[in-house]
């Protein structure tokens, strides 16, 4: 296992009767902090059965399914912010027992999360926003977490904006702010939840090189789910699909283009032409 940034083995997952899948930003917030964190509970059905994944250290994977099949979920359970019912992690080789899952433990091994909302913090402004975890992990001097923010800033292209709040920004600029977020706690395995979502086709072509250029100079392993299927083939990286509460098999874009596989066919109905 020592070249692999992640491994998991027979997971389970479901939701209780009357729990919500959906969580607001505020808990999102508290759980990446470790303050809060989900508890198991009897699943009246599973979202995820019999799930296994093999991520190499450097590898960056596109995950994809229709909606509703329980990617943001699966990110979600990597990070620690929801307990599976069942099911074995490894961290960079590392075994995390079940009853250590939770989001402060999972970041101490040097994962990060870019939720899909970006989930900024309002009154806070982005600079601000790139410097509470840091601070609040004690990642350094002031001098140093500093000079780690302004290196996330000028990654993701948005210094000039530190001294603006949230609102003032684009959905685009928000979803860089929130990766310069996660970058600045100098993650080993950054999850994704489609960055994308929402973005005009200018914000996704600014963000999609800029997401190539971290994994190429600090050699991250990331882990993105996505409903665009294009960036496996812009990022050149495998691509997967969850399907019946699994993940297939991770293949490249171009095979999955060519596949006869009914759930394959469905999903690249409309790009064919390309």
């Amino acid at each position: 296992m020592i070249n692999e940034a992640l491994r998991i083995e027979d997971l389970h997952f479901g939701y209780a009767d009357g729990e919500s899948s959906s969580i607001d930003n505020r808990k999102n917030i508290l759980q990446c902090l470790g303050l809060v964190r989900f508890m198991p509970s009897e699943a009246s059905e599973e979202v995820l059965s019999g799930l296994d994944l093999i991520l190499q250290r450097g590898e960056t994977l596109c995950i994809a399914g229709a909606s509703g099949k329980g990617k943001s979920v699966l990110l979600r359970i990597i990070a620690g912010l929801e307990q599976p019912t069942k099911g074995q992690f490894y961290y960079f080789g590392e075994h995390i027992p079940n009853t250590l899952h939770s989001p402060l433990e999972i970041a101490k091994r040097g994962v990060g999360f870019v939720f899909q909302n970006s989930a900024l913090v309002s009154n806070l402004c982005v600079r601000d926003n790139v410097s509470v975890p840091l601070y609040y992990h004690r990642l350094g001097s002031k001098e140093e977490i500093e000079d780690r923010v302004n290196m996330a800033l000028d990654l993701m292209r948005v210094h000039a904006e530190e001294k603006k709040f949230p609102h003032m920004l684009s959905s685009g600029m928000q979803k860089r702010v929130a990766i310069a977020r996660s970058w600045a706690m100098d993650p080993k395995l950054l999850l994704m939840d489609d960055p994308m979502a929402g973005l005009d086709n200018y914000n996704r072509r600014t963000l999609v090189p800029l997401i190539d250029n971290m994994r190429a100079m600090f050699k991250t392993s990331i882990i993105l789910v996505t409903h665009d299927l294009q960036i496996a083939r812009e990022l050149d990286c495998n691509l997967c699909f969850l399907e019946g509460k699994k993940l297939s098999q991770a293949r490249r874009f171009e095979e999955w283009l060519e596949s006869e596989e009914p759930f394959a066919k469905e999903m690249f109905r409309n790009l064919h032409e390309f």
